[in-house]
């Protein structure tokens, strides 16, 4: 198996890992918030929104730890992809593929700037 193959099955794994561990994290936190004599979706009765940053921030004031649970599930199963090119990148770039490398890197710019929109916004 050459260097290439044996890295990309060790993204594989680490990506298969990471979504599975993410998945804990979410079922924990519903679980955790998960009262049998309370009406689950009373509090989405009402939209708001909120940035990412300010939905914390209530979690912790509230002790709502399963919301935060299930808020680190859903970051770390969007930061998985974000990883996944932002190594294929450096993978390009120590093959000498540099254009590959330069499109990536643009991924890369525009998947963090997307994610601020929506952090702190």
């Amino acid at each position: 198996m050459r260097d290439v193959e044996k890295i990309e099955l060790k993204i594989s794994r680490f990506l298969s890992r990471g979504v599975i561990f993410s998945g804990i994290l979410i079922l924990s936190g519903w679980l955790v918030s998960f009262h049998p004599n309370k009406d689950p979706f009373a509090s989405l009765q009402v939209y708001r929104t909120y940035s990412l940053f300010n939905s914390v921030q209530l979690f912790v004031m509230l002790d709502e730890w399963g919301n935060l649970l299930s808020v680190m599930g859903l970051g770390l199963l969007i930061t998985l992809p974000v990883i996944r090119v932002f190594i294929s990148m450096i993978l390009f770039y120590k093959h000498q593929e540099k254009k590959m490398a330069l499109i990536a890197a643009m991924v890369f710019l525009g998947l963090l700037l997307s994610f601020t929109q929506g952090i702190w916004v």
